[in-house]
């Protein structure tokens, strides 16, 4: 029997590659996880292109169906309030820009207590910023395991970041897509889904914020064209010092 992974999918790039090496390399089985966040107008959109992807794997490749259990879905109107995460995400996000996704995220982590919860951070300003420098990497059955330090990190970053683990910090975006066209896996990521403000639940809207760092890390080809010149005009207001108080805020 296969080691047993729990995964925090939402059919985004980061997610589906730590699926498909886990699924297709290592051949260990995984429990998907999401979290309906209402607020959020993808929500929709990632929860169909989770099911196209699945649907994918187990019809062409046969060594999924026994390894991919079924997601379990949640919803973040059920969460409990947590005043300790609370307070932690403000001191955290009033020195850097930090989305309010970590808090609603750090309160179902602790919620419901999915122990070993991978999060999908990839090698960019989240992980430079909060994990890397308190980031401790252990050895366990024949794997490497990147989580927080619990004897070294502050409060604040075990309240946000303390229950997962990191399997990805190492690798960036463009290392995963040379990764990919090395397995050949280029066709099922290219199913994945980034933007938070989907037009017609159809295309990336080319400035939200996914859509901005799927530019930065030049895989501006997922992009349709109009609506990279709107989020290339939008770019510059966004990142404005002004805007970035508000971020803040």
């Amino acid at each position: 029997m296969s080691e047993h992974v729990n995964l925090l999918w939402t059919g985004g790039w980061d997610s589906t590659f730590r699926m498909l090496h886990l699924l297709l390399e290592e051949e260990k089985s995984v429990q998907p996880y999401y979290l309906h966040i209402n607020s959020r107008k993808s929500s929709q959109k990632e929860i169909e292109t989770m099911a196209q992807i699945r649907n994918y794997l187990q019809n062409e490749l046969p060594i999924t169906r026994q390894l991919l259990s079924d997601t379990k879905f949640f919803k973040d109107n059920e969460l409990i309030e947590d005043a300790g995460i609370s307070k932690a995400y403000k001191e955290l996000k009033s020195n850097n820009y930090l989305g309010d996704q970590f808090e609603t995220l750090a309160r179902f982590a602790k919620q419901y207590k999915i122990t070993g919860l991978e999060f999908c951070l990839e090698k960019g300003n989240y992980a430079k910023t909060f994990i890397f420098p308190h980031m401790e990497t252990v050895h366990y059955q024949e794997q490497s395991i990147n989580r927080i330090n619990i004897d070294s990190a502050p409060k604040q970053i075990m309240e946000i970041l303390g229950s997962y683990r990191f399997p990805l910090v190492h690798l960036t975006r463009q290392e995963m897509v040379d990764i990919v066209k090395q397995k050949g896996w280029m066709h099922i990521m290219n199913m994945t889904w980034f933007c938070h403000h989907p037009i017609l639940n159809r295309y990336p809207c080319g400035v939200c914020n996914p859509c901005m760092y799927v530019r930065e890390d030049n895989m501006e080809w997922r992009i349709p064209f109009p609506q990279r010149i709107a989020g290339k005009l939008v770019k510059k207001v966004f990142n404005s010092s002004f805007i970035l108080k508000l971020r803040n805020f």
